[in-house]
Order: C-alpha cells, then sequence, then structure tokens
C-alpha cells in the first residue's frame, strides 16, 4: 500500500530499532487523535482491545395521522453496540497506521503498516514479492525466510516496524542478482511443488555470502530449519555445492 493514495500523507516514520511504543505514539498523532491512551497501548502490547461502539442517529420520519394530514416526527435510533478487537487502539477506538520505509532488494519503499504486521506479511501482500511464503506461521518451517543484514531471518516472526533501517534480501532479489544458487537449484532438481523452494534458496545464499566453501556438514546444519512438504532433501546438498565450485570454492 503506497502513500501516493492517501489525500493527506502522514509523516513517514525512518527511524531505526522502531519500538512499537513508538509507532502508536506517531500513528496516533498522524491520525488526528490528541494522544495514545496508556490502556491503548498496553493492551496493543499484550496482543489486542476489544472496543464496543454504539452509534446513535437522529430520524426525521412522515407519517400520515388518523384525520389524513401528514405529520413529521422526530425520533432517535440507537443502533446494538458493535463489539471489534483491535490491535492498536487510538482513544477513538480505530487502529493505529503509519507509514514506514524498508529497503528490500536493494529498494527503499515506502508501506502503511499496523503495528502487529509481521514482516513475511508486508512483504508478500502489501508489497507484492510473492516469493516469501508463509506455510506453518509459526517460524517452523523456513518458507518466509528472506536475508535481513546479512543473515537468514524468518520474516513470519518480525514485526514490520522492527526491520526499519534494515537491509533485505528476498528470493527475488537473489534471482535478479544473478547468483549461481538459482541455476544449481534447477540443474539439481532441488523442487517438486516449489512452495518451499524460495527458503531453501535463501537460507542457502544466506549460508554462501558468510562462507563460500562450505562443507557437507555445514550445509545440512544451516538447512536444519528448512522443511520441504516433498521430501526433497538430498538433492539440496549437491545444489549447494555446485554453486560454491562457480563461487570459486573447492
Amino acid at each position: 500500500m503506497s502513500s501516493n493514495n492517501q489525500n493527506e500523507s502522514p509523516e513517514e516514520i525512518k527511524t531505526s530499532g522502531m519500538s512499537r511504543r513508538a509507532f502508536l505514539r506517531n500513528a496516533g498523532v498522524l491520525m488526528g487523535t490528541t494522544a495514545v491512551g496508556s490502556m491503548a497501548i498496553l493492551s496493543a502490547c499484550n496482543g489486542g482491545d476489544t472496543v464496543t461502539k454504539t452509534e446513535t442517529k437522529t430520524v426525521t420520519v412522515t407519517t400520515a395521522a388518523s384525520g389524513g394530514t401528514p405529520a413529521t416526527i422526530t425520533t432517535t435510533v440507537t443502533s446494538p453496540p458493535v463489539t471489534k478487537t483491535v490491535t492498536a487502539a487510538t482513544e477513538d477506538g480505530e487502529v493505529a497506521e503509519a507509514i514506514i520505509r524498508l529497503n528490500i532488494n536493494g529498494n527503499d519503499m515506502a508501506v502503511m503498516v499496523r503495528p502487529n504486521w509481521t514482516l513475511q506479511e508486508v512483504i508478500h501482500s502489501k508489497l507484492g514479492l510473492t516469493g516469501t511464503k508463509e506455510w506453518c506461521d509459526m517460524g517452523a518451517c523456513g518458507s518466509c525466510t528472506v536475508i535481513m543484514d546479512g543473515r537468514a531471518v524468518l520474516s513470519c516472526m518480525a514485526l514490520a516496524i522492527e526491520c526499519v533501517g534494515k537491509k533485505i534480501e528476498t528470493v527475488e532479489g537473489v534471482a535478479h542478482s544473478g547468483h549461481p544458487i538459482v541455476e544449481a537449484y534447477k540443474n539439481n532438481n532441488c523442487m517438486q511443488c516449489g512452495y518451499c523452494t524460495p527458503g531453501f534458496v535463501v537460507t542457502a545464499k544466506a549460508l554462501l555470502d558468510k562462507n563460500p566453501n562450505p562443507t557437507e556438514g555445514e550445509i545440512k546444519n544451516a538447512l536444519s530449519g528448512n522443511l520441504c512438504r516433498c521430501s526433497t532433501y538430498p538433492q539440496h546438498v549437491p545444489a549447494i555445492l555446485e554453486a560454491s565450485e562457480i563461487l570459486g570454492g573447492s
């Protein structure tokens, strides 16, 4: 979601190492509220707050009186209360949003986010980089792996607001860079359904960035957090060794 679609562009939050409290403070001001209540902040940090709204409207109706003369009646109608759970509520009960800038594949991208959105959700669903998959959403399968500041990171376990100022690389970035790991995975038939493949490729690239000449044991250890529903595990080691050779390893 780009800020270009907003009539009034909120101030962008650019500070690295942003806390959820800082996000809520800025977002609350940007939405025109006077402040973010302390209870709203605490409830946001604890997973959500329940907000009940009752809407009252004044309705004017015209009726026909018994004598045939129309009569105008003004009455107040109160709708049933509506309860919803919000993650970060401002004083008026709305969810706080703000624009942050993420550096992804060498490009600075502005995106409107909420404080509870994960990096995986923002990359995949908001920025359209669909190679970063969601499988388990519990940090157990490795399908959502990205490289952040040189480390393989599970993006489903990182809040997007905590990644401001970081350098993030997705599988699209690996492919566009022409890294030999992509061709090596093709040559060694490392995929069947392919759903888990981006996570493996990104993890393998992170390993080769740190260690261009890994041993078979080091490769297996690096990939130990990546699961494959089709059980293509035996093919990953020779693929990474092939890419290592191209990169100048033994």
